[in-house]
């Protein structure tokens, strides 16, 4: 019986750094909107096909090894440091462990996704492994005047659980919006972020807030409503919800991750035969990949 790998769907996204850059002694001056033109194949430059690299991250390395590079597509494993237990005739003894799991990107245009697979003897989390990602990677993007942020996509549907639950209605919601980079994405926020994100050099933040005593009026099917709710959960960034008469803000994002399943075979030996019909595989699995999950 095949077994299916799960894995959690990140986006992954660029943004200018507006602040003076440290240069080598070759270099006088990073062309930042040049490099923004290019995010993506300088992204993908740092993945070097049958290479064995290493991410720093925590003071911490890890290796990752690039199991295949095909048209803008990486499927790599990521290793982690651990230490094995191992007992027999009453004696116990430690061993150096790498157990490692399967990252898939598509870095093909305007695609910016990364498949992270659910393997707890590797890492307990995939957010964990996402962050080990995103701080190797802005080291070498740094170069380049550019910063990264990897997060995880979750389901529209949990703004209107959440909401649900606010008996006595909501008194604020607070939208926070990325650097305009991914079109799919962008074009949910519409021009007059995108325009106010660029020339600001800003991720822009809408807050609704009701009048004193007064609640907000939330209506599931509402287009600016649920565009602004698209646009979040595409790009990983949370939002908040306070509810009327109380001080704490509810953070939604963090319970419904988007998951998809790939064939544990599709991956099986793909470093010592990329075969042409198990790219296809991973094409489609890739393309069923939709930017907004309700």
């Amino acid at each position: 019986q095949r077994r299916m790998i799960r894995f959690t769907i990140y986006t992954y996204q660029f943004k200018p750094i507006n602040a003076p850059i440290e240069l080598n002694m070759f270099e006088s001056t990073v062309d930042v909107e040049q490099s923004m033109e290019r995010k993506q194949e300088i992204f993908g430059s740092f993945f070097k096909y049958n290479s064995k690299l290493k991410f720093k991250s925590n003071n911490q390395n890890y290796d990752y090894y690039v199991v295949a590079q095909h048209e803008g597509i990486i499927v790599m494993k990521l290793a982690n440091n651990s230490k094995l237990v191992h007992e027999a005739d009453f004696n116990r003894w430690e061993e150096d462990d790498h157990p490692s799991l399967y990252v898939i990107i598509d870095n093909r245009k305007d695609k910016q996704i990364m498949a992270i697979e659910n393997r707890q003897q590797a890492f307990s989390d995939t957010n964990t492994v996402a962050r080990i990602i995103q701080e190797g990677t802005e080291k070498m993007l740094l170069d380049y005047g550019l910063e990264i942020s990897i997060a995880a996509k979750f389901h529209t549907h949990e703004f209107w659980d959440v909401e649900a639950e606010c008996q006595d209605g909501v008194a604020s919601v607070k939208f926070k919006f990325p650097y305009p980079n991914l079109p799919v994405i962008s074009d949910l926020v519409g021009e007059y972020y995108k325009e106010v994100a660029k020339s600001t050099n800003s991720e822009p933040t809408t807050i609704l807030t009701a009048r004193p005593n007064e609640r907000l009026t939330l209506t599931p099917g509402d287009p600016l409503v649920e565009n602004m709710i698209s646009a979040a959960s595409a790009s990983g960034k949370l939002i908040m919800m306070r509810p009327k008469g109380q001080r704490k803000w509810k953070q939604i994002g963090l319970k419904t991750f988007v998951y998809e399943e790939l064939s544990e075979t599709v991956l099986n030996n793909l470093d010592q035969e990329l075969i042409a019909n198990k790219w296809h595989v991973i094409i489609q699995f890739l393309d069923r990949i939709k930017v907004v999950y309700a």
